[in-house]
């Protein structure tokens, strides 16, 4: 009966001792990598600047998008309502009288002349440096009428503008002749200034996208002069007026001390 005993705990602890050996499996110890980390220990000086770079960039692209979608949620009739477009309800007329040699005219007659009634609303002379003035001239359609005893009269077909009007020669004789500087444009209209609302936000919009592009360019690092293009172009979404473009060229000189990273810029030092 106690040999019995004994063999079966013999049994027993050869039954453990395998299971023991089964279970125990031998790894080598692999260094714990945290995927995440982004010590700049690890990092490359060229890589924390690349990086740098490609934030760079999408932040100034985002600021164009922001930007464009500014420019397209715009009120357009507000351009019309700037000085560029805006016409003024009233301008001073002044010019100048020559002679065919090119000298100064004296005591020369300049009536404003109403077109549709004939009627002479003001008149002025021009003094001896052949300059004449009238003053606050409703912005419209005029006929200016030059006569001076022993020369030709003049006739001139215009509209009232803010660089005034260019000089004119009167010529010895009798007679009349007739001179037209009236524009053939009618100014802007409010589906002008939609047009060119619409086109400058899409545009903004465009170049901010090709710099959103080329963030992702400078992470891959394949081509260092397209890569300087896309940025380029990028420029022109003019985030938040000058505060995009800055970063994006800031990006664009980052780059130039690290082009040696990317790939067709390695395959030119090997050739």
């Amino acid at each position: 009966m106690q040999s019995k005993l004994v063999q079966s705990r013999i049994a027993s602890k050869r039954r453990e001792k395998k299971a023991d050996e089964e279970l125990v499996v031998q790894a080598p110890q692999v260094e714990q990598t945290n995927f995440l980390d982004l010590d700049d220990g690890i990092l490359s000086d060229g890589d924390r600047r690349r990086r740098l770079a490609s934030s760079l960039v999408m932040i100034g692209a985002l600021m164009g998008i922001l930007s464009g979608i500014l420019i397209l949620q715009g009120n357009p009739s507000g351009l019309l309502n700037s000085s560029i477009f805006k016409d003024t309800d009233s301008l001073d007329l002044h010019g100048l009288v020559l002679d065919e040699e090119g000298n100064a005219l004296t005591n020369v007659t300049i009536e404003l002349v109403d077109p549709d009634s004939g009627s002479t609303i003001k008149s002025s002379l021009s003094d001896e440096n052949g300059r004449y003035l009238i003053d606050a001239v409703s912005v419209k359609e005029y006929e200016l009428h030059f006569s001076k005893q022993g020369y030709e009269s003049v006739i001139l077909f215009f509209k009232p503008e803010p660089i005034g009007i260019s000089p004119i020669t009167m010529v010895e004789g009798d007679g009349e002749r007739t001179k037209d500087e009236r524009s053939t444009t009618e100014g802007w209209s409010l589906e002008n200034a939609v047009a060119l609302a619409t086109f400058e936000g899409l545009l903004t919009i465009g170049c901010a996208l090709v710099g959103v592009h080329a963030s992702f360019e400078i992470k891959r690092k394949k081509n260092y002069r397209r890569t300087q293009i896309f940025c380029w172009v990028a420029l022109f979404s003019r985030g938040l007026i000058i505060f995009g473009p800055t970063l994006i060229l800031i990006s664009m000189i980052l780059l130039m001390f690290n082009k040696e990273d990317f790939s067709d810029q390695k395959e030119l030092e090997v050739f």
